[in-house]
């Protein structure tokens, strides 16, 4: 076994044997999304992570679900502030990409976020809508929802259209 295997070996047998009830699904979480990356059953290690779902709405718009884990939570018990800033990013950049031809790409060049209320609850849902769609620049809006539809941050967002990076 190399080095690097047997230390991860080693790290995670110890914290197997004393890890809590959370700290085992947490890992166990972590791990299946590994997994899933690893089968492509994501395009990012941070969507698999986060096991997001996501898909277009018959009016165009584009949403995605976040299931609420220990994994996303700050200490006060409710998802980070930055995981929620993620999750609108994620969705309005998402679904600018989807529609764009494959020789482009968005990403974000400014985002505004207002927070309304802590994210908690079993899942946060995403709602983006596109706003306008020019060559160059894209702007976006989008609205997260706690699973009893009440709303817990919004943002706008501009997305600069640039051409594909040839990956190696």
């Amino acid at each position: 076994m190399t080095t690097l295997k047997q230390e991860l070996n080693d790290t995670f047998q110890e914290l197997i044997s004393t890890a809590n009830d959370e700290e085992l699904h947490v890992l166990s979480s972590m791990l299946k999304g590994l997994n899933d990356k690893k089968e492509q059953k994501y395009a990012t290690y941070l969507s698999a992570l986060t096991q997001i779902q996501t898909r277009f709405l018959d009016n165009g718009d584009y949403e995605v679900v976040l299931p609420i884990q220990p994994l996303i939570n700050n200490p006060l018990q409710m998802v980070h502030g930055g995981i929620t800033a993620t999750l609108l990013d994620t969705a309005m950049g998402s679904m600018i990409n989807r529609i764009l031809p494959e020789d482009k790409a968005a990403v974000t060049a400014e985002m505004n976020v207002h927070y309304i209320k802590p994210g908690v609850g079993s899942n946060l849902k995403c709602v983006a809508h596109l706003a306008h769609k020019g060559n160059s620049l894209c702007v976006t809006e989008a609205k997260v929802y706690d699973n009893r539809e009440k709303l817990v941050a919004m943002a706008t967002g501009t997305f600069a259209v640039i051409n594909r990076p040839q990956v190696k």
